[in-house]
């Protein structure tokens, strides 16, 4: 299921490119949701994942260029493809926002199909690139038997690792896993799947890191880890690394 938003003040404009998208995706058989917002401030509120957003650039309020920057905090892989009347702004939206394309208005047909052909060949080879790691994570049995299970985890939906009571705990969305090991062991397997150590207890995944604010880094599900003054500096540098390789 793609979830698809379009940003866009001129109600004419918005209800074309959704006319365009809808058809398209009927069209390929391709299951999706489209999120109508008249404005960057009311695309800001909505919190659920986006795949695709058509982000008009001139807008009342906050415009598209500055609303892209506050999504790229939020979520580096959406791709966004703006909608605009000034050309002039394109350049800031490529090398500001990094954004996937952009369509002059009045938006055609041809061209939107054109975008939405590579927008889906490029979400079908993120997907494909699936990364699976495997830890022998510690359960109890509903009879109170202490059990050790082999279990496989996607990397993606891994937070963060924190070493608690002589254990390692994986933190996913909504569940929690442990497991015995030590942390350097840990953070040498995982460093190809872009996962650093921020504190002596924690290693967290860079995909999840929304910001880092003095000594704290702040995650895409509104958690907050310690970093220490020892690794702050080198820490910074890999973010930022992994930031500029990403986009």
């Amino acid at each position: 299921m793609l979830n698809i938003a379009i940003c866009d003040n001129n109600k004419k404009d918005s209800a074309r490119i959704e006319t365009i998208v809808k058809n398209y995706m009927n069209t390929k058989f391709i299951p999706f949701r489209i999120y109508i917002f008249k404005s960057g401030e009311e695309l800001l509120e909505f919190h659920d994942k986006l795949d695709l957003i058509f982000l008009d650039i001139a807008m009342e309020g906050i415009n598209g260029i500055q609303t892209g920057k506050r999504l790229r905090e939020i979520n580096r892989n959406s791709k966004i493809v703006y909608t605009t009347n000034y050309k002039q702004y394109c350049i800031q939206a490529v090398n500001n926002v990094h954004a996937f394309a952009y369509l002059d208005k009045p938006v055609t047909k041809s061209k939107a199909e054109q975008q939405l052909d590579e927008v889906i060949r490029y979400i079908k080879e993120e997907n494909e690139k699936i990364e699976i790691v495997k830890f022998e994570t510690i359960e109890i049995t509903k009879e109170g038997k202490i059990e050790n299970k082999i279990k496989s985890f996607e990397v993606k939906d891994i937070y963060y690792f924190e070493y608690f009571n002589r254990k390692i705990k994986i933190k996913l969305e909504n569940e929690e896993y442990f497991f015995v090991d030590k942390m350097k062991y840990l953070a040498a397997k995982m460093k190809e799947h872009n996962f650093e150590t921020c504190h002596q207890c924690f290693l967290v995944n860079l995909m999840h890191v929304k910001k880092i604010k003095g000594y704290e880094v702040f995650l895409d599900n509104n958690e907050k880890l310690p970093v220490s003054q020892k690794k702050s500096a080198d820490f910074r540098k890999k973010l930022n690394k992994f930031i500029q390789s990403s986009i």
